[in-house]
């Protein structure tokens, strides 16, 4: 996609590998874990959202997709005043490590239902409702899906022939076909810059949407 790369930090991965959350293999049991509890900070209770989502999906490529909603949120939050820093900040928790490494294993169960309770807008359930201008709709999807491409692809092993990665292909290849340069120049966006900008605010507000897996089956139907 147009100047988005996810450049997400490759201990992603290996961290949760390491705790167990890799195909065919069962989380590794702390001996004596400590109650697990959401902490009030946002940031922090973010990442142990996402790590507890990853490790419950076993780090499947349409779980961390999903689970990526806790660190666009926790990252929204942060950058309310500078919206344009939305991605690096994304980069920057996906690189941080949770606050209850340890014992994350065993905490992730609990944690599950206190993240679904503290922020209801990531439930598959809720009714998703893109923009109504049909330019920051396309630009919008197109950034989610320009992203979690780059991400399967780049820290996930993705090599492209998963189905969720050929799916978010196409889409892509929909998106791109509508969104010629005439449509960015229409819209006073003449350089690349200013057009990596609005790609990094229409990213920064698809959390408030709803569900990212979502979001992208609601891009599809909209994009035709």
């Amino acid at each position: 996609m147009i100047g988005i790369v996810a450049r997400v930090s490759a201990a992603l991965m290996s961290a949760v590998l390491a705790l167990g959350a890799g195909p065919g293999l069962a989380p590794v049991a702390s001996a004596q874990p400590a109650p697990a509890a959401l902490p009030a900070d946002p940031q922090n209770a973010g990442i142990m959202c996402f790590y507890a989502a990853v490790l419950a999906g076993r780090a499947q490529t349409e779980a961390v997709a999903e689970a990526m909603w806790f660190l666009f949120d926790a990252a929204r939050q942060a950058t309310a005043e500078k919206p344009e820093g939305f991605v690096e900040k994304v980069e920057e928790l996906v690189g941080a490590t949770p606050p209850n490494l340890d014992t994350l294993a065993t905490d992730a169960p609990a944690l599950l239902p206190q993240c679904a309770a503290r922020y209801p807008l990531i439930s598959s359930k809720r009714t998703i409702s893109l923009p109504g201008d049909e330019f920051a709709r396309d630009t919008q999807c197109f950034a989610l899906t320009g992203y979690m491409s780059d991400v399967a692809e780049s820290e996930l092993e993705d090599e492209g022939t998963s189905p969720f990665s050929i799916r978010l292909k196409a889409l892509e290849t929909r998106l791109d076909a509508k969104l010629p340069a005439e449509r960015f120049i229409a819209a006073g966006l003449t350089d690349e810059a200013a057009i990596e900008g609005l790609f990094a605010r229409a990213l920064r507000d698809v959390s408030p949407i709803g569900n990212l897996m979502s979001v992208l089956t609601a891009c599809e139907a909209a994009a035709g």
